[in-house]
């Protein structure tokens, strides 16, 4: 009888903590929840220091502030490189008709202090997950033209870094590293599925003796790039800036209302913390803190908190001149690191480290909803720290250094892909999807660099007007129909689309 009162206790103790930990995570995930959907509120003006903003090769627009126009075409809110790259595809384009556009840039904080300042500095799809991914929602055929269009922004920026070469744009041999033997055969599978629908996008997979990593249980080797993107975007608005008078950039603006006034050609007064402009069209170009503007991206667009670091290697890390990138993938969750070239006296290049996104203390559930890059949290800070050392050991050695740590917020939507098109119409009443001149750019899913310049391009593209129109190739924008190279239908935003994107969807994603 004992016996069975033990057994009966145990199992209602059981049953009790299962309980106990379903009631946690619920009242954790509600609150991520109550987190996402609320207003980001503006970039906070005391961010933590990012290695790429050191030395600036162009110091004089760092915090540029140019006298504001009382009128413009275009207003670009953010100048990111999604902000860049429509500005450059815009003027461009309308250099050849009337005219280039009068194009106003706002940015809340220094120039390209964003997102696209305190990232990985990777150019990486990881084509076979991607398509896998994009399998499962959208068939192979629809998978494998995403798949196509990440891959087409290595290309696109080296052709682009060719004319600011401070940007460091490079290709590299990409390393996604396996701790677990089963995420090791989940990607052997999804390798050999992308074979069959992309066969140009070559994929290598090692076993544990091929990859010569004692600590992991194998390796997908295949083609990517890396970049200094602080650097790229600074270098492509310089020369902007130098080639048409037409536009006009503005550091410590915020933009802190956008009205719509129909009758008006002029529809949209974008008041900002330095006056009002009248504008045709208004372009959001703030990745995750576009939601605060847009409030009907609210549920759709939030903001996570990402960690990176700067390292210099340990003596016995094998030299790789700028040349080898890597992702160590664990469940769950991985972390990245590129390698800067060579410095000038032939010693390595420092190793730019980021992730432990899931090694917070809640698990990742604390790193959403989160738009505030002052903040540091001490565990994935800790993890980044120790992880190269904790892989590569005994290829590590000693004299390693953290340089710099910093933070980053990324743009998350709940079906880990951007919005690009007309912003929507339920913004403003009475204004349809068709008719508003608002557009945007942004949840890159930290992914920007194989998602954000291409994005950018094909928005002003669509902007102008000339989607349908054969384009002459351009430095950095694809020739043709814009249907030929980028996934319109699968990045638009409309209500089925905010629908699909809804952040509780994040729980079967993340």
């Amino acid at each position: 009888m004992g016996s069975i009162i033990s057994t009966i206790q145990g199992t209602i103790f059981t049953v009790s903590s299962v309980i106990r930990t379903l009631s946690y995570l619920n009242t954790q995930f509600s609150s991520l929840l109550s987190r996402a959907t609320s207003p980001p509120g503006f970039p906070v003006p005391d961010p933590t220091s990012s290695y790429w903003l050191e030395d600036p090769p162009f110091p004089a627009l760092c915090d540029i502030r140019s006298e504001l126009p009382e009128d413009a075409d275009v207003v670009i809110i953010g100048s990111g490189i999604a902000g860049a790259s429509v500005a450059k595809t815009l003027l461009e384009l309308s250099s050849e008709g009337k005219g280039p556009l009068k194009t106003v840039v706002c940015e809340a904080r220094q120039l390209c202090s964003g997102a696209t300042g305190r990232n990985g500095g990777h150019i990486k799809s990881t084509p076979y997950e991607v398509f896998s991914g994009f399998r499962a929602k959208f068939g192979p055929e629809r998978a494998r033209e995403i798949v196509r269009f990440q891959m087409k922004h290595l290309p696109t920026l080296l052709e682009v870094g060719a004319t600011v070469p401070a940007g460091e744009v490079r290709e590299v041999r990409t390393v996604d590293l396996f701790i677990e033997q089963k995420d090791l055969e989940t990607a052997t599978h999804e390798v050999a599925e992308l074979k069959e629908w992309v066969p140009e996008v070559e994929c290598k997979v090692w076993d544990a003796e091929g990859a010569r990593e004692e600590s992991i249980a194998g390796a997908v080797s295949y083609k990517a790039g890396a970049l200094w993107p602080y650097r790229l975007v600074t270098g492509v608005w310089n020369d902007l800036l130098q080639r048409f008078p037409s536009l006009t950039i503005s550091t410590q603006t915020i933009v802190e209302a956008v009205d719509h006034t129909p009758s008006s050609p002029y529809a949209y007064a974008v008041k900002t913390s330095r006056g009002t402009i009248k504008a045709r069209h208004v372009i959001h170009s703030t990745n995750a803190f576009a939601p605060q503007l847009i409030p009907s991206l609210r549920g759709s667009l939030t903001g996570a908190l990402a960690h990176m670091s700067a390292q210099r290697p340990g003596s016995a890390f094998p030299a790789s001149h700028g040349q080898l990138s890597w992702s160590i993938v664990y469940s769950p969750g991985f972390d990245y690191v590129t390698q800067r070239p060579d410095n000038e006296d032939g010693t390595p290049g420092d190793l730019m480290v980021g992730g432990g996104f899931f090694r917070s203390r809640e698990q990742a559930l604390d790193q959403m909803g989160v738009w505030d890059d002052s903040r540091v949290d001490a565990l994935p800070g800790m993890h980044i720290r120790g992880v190269m050392p904790m892989t590569f050991e005994p290829q590590w050695g000693v004299g390693s250094t953290v340089k710099k740590a910093w933070t980053g917020i990324l743009g998350f939507t709940g079906d880990l892909m951007p919005f690009v098109g007309r912003a929507p119409g339920s913004v403003h009443s009475g204004a349809g999807q068709e008719s508003t001149g608002e557009w945007i750019a942004a949840g890159f899913n930290g992914e920007g660099m194989v998602w954000a310049w291409l994005s950018g391009t094909a928005l002003a593209i669509m902007v102008l007007g000339k989607e349908d129109e054969e384009l002459d190739k351009g430095v950095g924008r694809p020739g043709g129909k814009l249907a030929e190279w980028f996934p319109r239908d699968e990045l638009k935003v409309d209500r089925g689309r905010l629908k699909r994107a809804g952040l509780q969807n994040l729980a079967d994603a993340i």
